[in-house]
């Protein structure tokens, strides 16, 4: 495939990246490179790569939908938690809620204890 100049600029930068995060060299002669970076876009925790390999894909025709950070699926919630976004389910936070309820608890140290 024919790279053209602002192509070939995203690519090195977006060179060092993919391999720090994932050990995968991205070679410019290889012809299922947008195949790859398909595949590796969506799992980068860069968002600079991410939005890169975005660039890359549109540039090339072949346009890359991640699932935006604030769409979450129904019957789950996103939680950050120690820096990454976990997707919960709603139903386990009202249910913790409710066996609190239903007396008094003793916690020791993070822990619930019988009285």
């Amino acid at each position: 495939m024919m790279y053209s100049p602002e192509m070939l600029h995203r690519l090195q930068q977006l060179r060092s990246r993919i391999y720090a995060e994932f050990g995968v060299r991205i070679r410019l002669a290889d012809p299922g490179l947008l195949d790859q970076l398909a595949e590796l876009g969506p799992s980068s925790r860069d968002p600079f790569a991410r939005k890169t390999i975005a660039e890359v894909m549109s540039l090339a025709g072949r346009p890359l939908l991640f699932k935006d950070e604030k769409e979450v699926a129904e019957g789950y919630k996103e939680i950050t938690y120690r820096g990454r976004k976990l997707e919960v389910a709603r139903e386990a936070a009202p249910a913790a809620e409710a066996s609190s309820s239903t007396g008094t608890k003793r916690v020791y140290r993070g822990q619930v204890v019988n009285k």
